[in-house]
C-alpha cells in the first residue's frame, strides 16, 4: 500500500460512492474499481460493503481508516515541513479545546496566531477533555488542551495553568466567591453534571466517594451550555472551573463559590515521539505565551 492508494481509500471511504470518489479523484470508475479490489487483495479482507446506494466501510475497513488516519497526517506534516524551510509556515494545523477553556483563550489565541501566520490553515475541534486527548494520541489532532485528571498514555503534555473549581448556583443562591464551600456539602444540593467517563464528573464523584458520601444528581447533561441554562433556570447546580463561567458571573446570570480544596490543572497535549511540523511548533508556542499571560493577570495560577 503506497499513499496514493491511501488518497484512493480515504476518498472512498468519504464519499461512500464509487462514481462521486472516481471524480474527486480524476480517474475513472473501472480504475478506482480495479484499485478498491486490489487493496481488499492486499489486505485479504473485504473493506466495503456494496449496496444499491453506495458503499459503506466493513468492520476491518473502518479499522483500516482509523489506523491510517495518523500516518496521513504524519506525511503531511512532512510535505509541509519541507516546503516551508525556505517560507513562513504553511499547511494545517489541528488544535482541540474543550467547553471550559475555551471562552478564555481561544479566541485570543486564534487571533494572535492567524494574524501572525496568515498562510497557515486552522482546524479547531471542541470536545471533551479525554475526547480530544484520543484524537491526539491517533495522530487526528496536532495539538489540544486537556487537564489533569485524564488518563495521558500516549500523549506528551505541559502544564498551562490551574484555576479554581467552582460550586455554580442560580442567582437566588447567593453564592459568594469570598466563601468557600467545603465538599461535603455539595450532597445536600441537586446537581447537574456531566456524564462519567468526563474527568471533572468523576473528580467530583472521586471527591465525595473518599468521604463515603453519595451525590444527589438530577440532570446528567454533557454539553457547558445547556447545563449553564439550567442552573440559570434554578433545576439546580454544577461545578464547573472559573474559565467556564466568567461572562455569566459578570452578567450576573449565576452565583458562584469555590469549592475548597478542589482545583483544576489544564495542560497542551501532543503525540508521544510525534513531529510536529514547523506551524504547529509555532501553535504550541502561541499557547504557551498566551497562557502565560492568564498566569500574569491573575485569572489562572501557574500550574
Amino acid at each position: 500500500m503506497d499513499f496514493d492508494d491511501i488518497r484512493i481509500f480515504f476518498s472512498v471511504v468519504e464519499h461512500r460512492n464509487l462514481s462521486a470518489a472516481a471524480n474527486a479523484l480524476r480517474i475513472s470508475q473501472p480504475t478506482l474499481s480495479r484499485r478498491v479490489r486490489a487493496l481488499e487483495a492486499e489486505f485479504d479482507s473485504p473493506l466495503f460493503i456494496r449496496n444499491p446506494r453506495g458503499m459503506a466501510p466493513t468492520e476491518a475497513g473502518e479499522r483500516l481508516h482509523s489506523g491510517l488516519q495518523g500516518l496521513e497526517r504524519q506525511f503531511k506534516v512532512l510535505k509541509e515541513e519541507v516546503a516551508s524551510t525556505l517560507t513562513d509556515p504553511t499547511g494545517e494545523v489541528a488544535f482541540g479545546i474543550p467547553p471550559s477553556p475555551r471562552s478564555l483563550l481561544a479566541v485570543p489565541l486564534l487571533t494572535r496566531y492567524v494574524n501572525r501566520f496568515p498562510f497557515v490553515r486552522m482546524r479547531v475541534i471542541e470536545d471533551t477533555s479525554g475526547a480530544l486527548r484520543d484524537l491526539v494520541a491517533n495522530g487526528s489532532l496536532d495539538l489540544a488542551v486537556t487537564n489533569f485528571n485524564e488518563p495521558l498514555e500516549g500523549v506528551a503534555t505541559e502544564p498551562i495553568g490551574k484555576e479554581q473549581m467552582l460550586l455554580i448556583g442560580p442567582k437566588d443562591a447567593d453564592l459568594s466567591l469570598s466563601k468557600k464551600t467545603a465538599l461535603d456539602q455539595l450532597t445536600r444540593l441537586p446537581l447537574i453534571l456531566t456524564r462519567r467517563p468526563n474527568s471533572l464528573r468523576l473528580a467530583v464523584d472521586t471527591g465525595a466517594s473518599v468521604r463515603g458520601q453519595t451525590l444527589n444528581v438530577r440532570l446528567e447533561v454533557d454539553t457547558l451550555p445547556l447545563m449553564t441554562d439550567l442552573v440559570i433556570a434554578g433545576l439546580g447546580y454544577t461545578v464547573l472551573p472559573m474559565s467556564g463561567v466568567r461572562d455569566l458571573l459578570a452578567q450576573g446570570k449565576v452565583t458562584a463559590s469555590p469549592i475548597a480544596d478542589m482545583s483544576i490543572t489544564w495542560l497542551i497535549a501532543r503525540r508521544k515521539e510525534y513531529q510536529l511540523s514547523l506551524a504547529a511548533r509555532r501553535f504550541y508556542e502561541t499557547i504557551l505565551d498566551v497562557s502565560q499571560e492568564k498566569v500574569s493577570e491573575g485569572i489562572w495560577q501557574q500550574a
